[in-house]
This record gives C-alpha cells, sequence and structure tokens, in this order.
C-alpha cells in the first residue's frame, strides 16, 4: 500500500510539472494545427493549377473555333469547319505537356441567320487528395461559338423549287466563276458539261464535272432581293393597239428613252437599239434581239413584267450595264415575281452583262454555241432555274472594283475573317 501510495503521488507531481512547463507547447500546437495548414497550402496549389488549365482550355477552345469558321464560308454541311476546330484542338493539346485528359464536341449553330461553330472542351484532372476534394477530382470547361466572316462571293444562286434539275448543264455547256461561289437552294446536275468555281454548293445534292469538289447538305440561301419594287410600273396599262403591234427594226440606228414599252420590240438585220440611260419597262410582248443586230445600253435597267421576256439569238451583239445609283443600282435585268418565262440567251456575242440578273420565278437558259458575258466586270445571276444546253460558255467574272456599277447588298464581295460570338 505504501508503495502504490509511493508511485501515486510520484506521478502526480511529475503530472504537475508537465503542466506547468511551457515548453512543448509549441510543439503540440504545430502537431495539431500544422496538418490543416499544409492542407490549405497544397490546396491553394491545386486550385491555382486548375484556373491556370481552364484559362488555357478556354484559350483552345476559342482558337479552335476561330480556326473552323472560315471553313462555313464554303463548307456546305459543316463537316470541313468541325474538322479544322478539331484538328486545331488536337494540335493544340499535344503541345500541352500537362494537358488534362478532356472530351470535346463540335456543333454547326444558327446564329442570327448565319452559321457558327460551337465548340465546347470538357477537361478533367485529378485532385491531390485523391480525387476525394472535390469528389472525383477537378472538373472544368472551354466554351467557344465563331462565325465566318470571310464569305466567297456569290455570283450564281439558283433559287429552286419544288421541280428537280434546278441548276443543270448538259452537252458541252461550260459555267465558269472562278471568283466566286455557284450555290444552288435545291440541286445541281451536270451530265457532259463543266462547272468551275470559286465554290460551288448546293442543299440538296450536286453530282458531275464540278471543280473544286462541290458540297451538299448546305444552308439555303435566301433571295437577297426579296423586298425590291419591282411593281413600281404596274399599274400602268398598255393600249391594245400597241399589244398587237411589237415594234419592229431591221436597219439603223434607234435611241430608246426610258419609260414604259408596250407590246414588245424585235431588232433584227442590221439595226441598233441603244436604250438610254434609266428604267425601261417591257410590258405585254418581247424584247428579241436576232439576226445580226445589236443592243447596247449603259445605266440602264430592263424589267419584264408577266407576258413578256427577253430572246438574244443568232448573231446578235449585246452589252448592257447596269443601274449606277437609285433604288436599282447594280440590277441590269429583272423580271416580276409573277414571271414565269423562259429567257433565252442563244447568241455567241452577248459579250456584256455587267449587273445582276434576276429573274426569281423564271427559268434563264443559255444554249446553242453561245459565249456569255465574257467581257463584263463581273456579274450575278439569281434565277429559279439556270439551264445550259449544246456547247455555249457562260463567264461569271468578280472584277467588282474595275467598275462604277456598283454590287447590290447580299451578293458580290463580302467581308472576311472570322470572329467569336460572345
Amino acid at each position: 500500500m505504501t508503495t502504490l501510495r509511493r508511485i501515486l503521488r510520484g506521478l502526480g507531481t511529475r503530472l504537475r510539472r508537465l503542466g506547468l512547463d511551457t515548453r512543448g507547447n509549441i510543439a503540440l500546437g504545430f502537431a495539431l494545427i500544422g496538418p490543416t495548414v499544409i492542407l490549405l497550402g497544397v490546396g491553394a496549389i491545386d486550385l491555382f493549377a486548375v484556373h491556370t488549365a481552364q484559362t488555357r482550355l478556354q484559350s483552345i477552345a476559342d482558337a479552335g473555333a476561330l480556326a473552323g469558321a472560315p471553313a462555313l464560308a464554303l463548307a456546305t454541311d459543316g463537316a470541313a469547319a468541325r474538322e479544322r476546330a478539331a484538328s486545331f484542338v488536337a494540335g493544340a493539346m499535344s503541345e500541352w505537356a500537362e494537358a488534362p485528359s478532356f472530351d470535346a464536341t463540335y456543333e454547326i449553330v444558327d446564329q442570327g441567320g448565319q452559321r457558327a461553330i460551337h465548340v465546347v472542351l470538357r477537361g478533367h484532372r485529378p485532385s491531390f487528395f485523391a480525387n476525394m476534394l472535390p469528389p472525383g477530382g477537378w472538373n472544368f470547361s472551354g466554351d467557344a461559338t465563331a462565325t465566318s466572316l470571310g464569305l466567297v462571293p456569290l455570283c450564281v444562286l439558283v433559287t429552286g423549287g419544288s421541280q428537280t434539275k434546278v441548276l443543270h448543264v448538259r452537252d458541252d455547256g461550260k459555267v465558269s466563276a472562278p471568283a466566286c461561289m455557284v450555290h444552288s437552294n435545291r440541286d445541281i446536275l451536270v451530265e457532259g458539261g463543266s462547272i468551275t468555281a470559286a465554290a460551288v454548293q448546293a442543299v440538296t445534292s450536286a453530282e458531275g464535272s464540278i471543280s473544286p469538289e462541290p458540297g451538299s447538305g448546305a444552308a439555303r440561301v435566301d433571295d437577297p432581293f426579296s423586298d425590291l419594287d419591282l411593281e413600281r410600273n404596274r399599274g400602268l396599262d398598255c393600249p391594245i393597239r400597241a399589244v398587237l403591234e411589237p415594234l419592229k427594226l431591221t436597219a439603223g440606228v434607234t435611241r430608246l428613252q426610258p419609260g414604259v414599252h408596250c407590246g414588245g420590240l424585235e431588232a433584227a438585220g442590221t439595226s441598233t437599239l441603244i436604250l438610254e440611260p434609266g428604267e425601261h419597262w417591257f410590258l405585254g410582248g418581247h424584247l428579241i434581239i436576232r439576226e445580226a443586230a445589236r443592243l447596247e445600253g449603259d445605266d440602264v435597267v430592263l424589267f419584264f413584267d408577266k407576258a413578256s421576256k427577253f430572246e438574244f439569238i443568232d448573231t446578235s451583239l449585246v452589252r448592257l450595264s447596269g443601274r449606277t445609283s437609285g433604288l436599282y443600282a447594280g440590277i441590269v435585268m429583272a423580271a416580276t415575281r409573277d414571271n414565269p418565262q423562259d429567257f433565252l440567251i442563244s447568241s455567241d456575242n452577248v459579250e456584256s452583262l455587267l449587273g445582276v440578273i434576276y429573274v426569281p420565278a423564271a427559268q434563264l437558259i443559255v444554249q446553242g454555241n453561245a459565249n456569255v458575258a465574257r467581257d463584263s466586270a463581273w456579274t450575278v445571276i439569281v434565277a429559279k432555274a439556270l439551264k445550259l444546253n449544246g456547247s455555249p460558255s457562260l463567264f461569271i467574272n468578280a472584277n467588282y472594283n474595275s467598275t462604277n456599277v456598283p454590287v447590290p447588298d447580299g451578293v458580290g464581295p463580302r467581308t472576311g475573317g472570322a470572329r467569336l460570338i460572345e
């Protein structure tokens, strides 16, 4: 018992001394607080690394979207844009020494009526805490959308309808548009001839000898002139006698003042018809230029109502340039929206059609040995259908800055580059 008391007394003395001794408090405190401080420091480093990785991933997403967007100017189904974006991202990630694991999506979306590419990169990396904080590790993403501003000039637009073969090149017909784009809102079919352009695309299908490789599945292009006033002189009536007796020219030079021309006009033989600058409205009859006749006019626009059309045939020579100012600036020939006629060019001397040929409900037919528009600085065709038969050559030049005839909005040159969409 005495021994036990002595042992207990000694233990109590030691405990009191330990309580009065402060030399071990620092060590005990560090033992308790140190791990927390270390964890906080490691966590801060981990969080900074994740923030840096997310910033870099976002930069790669931005650059990938910008790399793919220009292809939307030519791409028809979006595949080229997606491939370019994916290729850029893959290259950038391969150069990242400590890149996170990631998955990517590349989607073509609509942004205010214009196609854009949406790139989403989802990154993942483990945390320093065995993926417990946060659970499963760190997840972060880069999200970017870009649209193309580098649109190839649009110089042939076939608006189409329910019928097939809306852009149809047969036999030895040739369409050459080396600096601009040929687009069909339905199909393109080349049977024996060829189409050569800066870009060729169709909403449904494109088949035949076409260079470069055409695209299908294109986004539909709306009529750029749907708001153009084509009813300006529709309220004017032509006298019945004027409709029944079209004007016929066989020789000499005739100058025609702008205004309403009733019943049609036919120039044949060696006659020359010169259209004075302004608006020429052909109502109730056709404009036919045949044999060795000539049709000339600068700063003019020719309109055709539902009962009218033009025919340039035989060896006739045609030189026309569109309006330089006013409501119809840039337009050289147009048909009303209820005009379903077939507009025909078969002359081999249609040297210049400078401006827009706009026949929204009609068909433009180029046939025979016609050699069309080679000397035009630029030409744009917007038609419901375009067909080439025989061995004609249709030249669509794009020298927009070499003339004072302006190019209307919606066709011709468009701005270049690509931009991110916020």
